[in-house]
């Protein structure tokens, strides 16, 4: 009787202890995660502030009319340069189907007509 008892004692023990070191790996393993998780997100960070940064400068309008110069030698147009063309239906002669108000006028229409 003692015996079976004292081998009881054992089992139970030995499963305990089993338990016992199946939750400290898990434990360890989830901690070393946490940390390959943690230095991960600081990567990310540093990548989305530096994009925010690169973003910034790509929107920024006066580096847009820097590079609209120095690469497409594009200018701002002077007082003159401009032409304005009326949409009004009324102010264009309809003989001249190819005139630059009618095509703006059609474009326009066509345009406006998307869903």
């Amino acid at each position: 009787m003692r015996k079976n008892v004292l081998l009881g004692v054992m089992i139970i023990l030995g499963v305990w202890c089993l338990f016992y070191v199946g939750v400290k790996i898990d434990m360890w393993r989830l901690g070393y995660d946490m940390e390959e998780l943690d230095s991960r997100r600081t990567v990310l960070r540093k990548q989305q502030e530096k994009l925010q940064v690169r973003l910034s400068e790509l929107t920024d309008p006066q580096q847009i009319a820097q590079r609209a110069h120095k690469e497409l030698k594009l200018i701002v147009p002077q007082e003159g340069q401009m032409v304005m063309i009326s949409l009004d239906t009324n102010s264009f002669s309809d003989s001249n189907e190819n005139s630059p108000a009618h095509l703006v006028q059609k474009f326009s229409n066509s345009f406006l007509g998307l869903p």
